[in-house]
């Protein structure tokens, strides 16, 4: 009902501002990763960065999203 998608419009904001709130090195292969649906290779490939320091990255930006967001749990 329309509740709930008010509810959905509110949660996408608060997550678009969580993930505008990351650092730079921790945002760029997240969005990539999430939202470009790029491999963890093709993003290690893009920002020229080792594979694991690219997995390591993603993981953080995720763990401070999940803090950001944990009111919405």
């Amino acid at each position: 009902g329309p509740a709930r998608s008010v509810e959905m419009r509110e949660l996408a904001t608060a997550m678009g501002e969580a993930i505008e709130s990351l650092p730079e090195d921790l945002k760029q292969p997240l969005v990539l990763r999430e939202l470009k649906h790029m491999s963890y290779e093709e993003i290690a490939t893009e920002l020229e960065l080792p594979l694991n320091t690219v997995r390591t990255r993603i993981f953080r930006a995720r763990r401070a999203l999940q803090t950001h967001m944990k009111d919405w749990q």
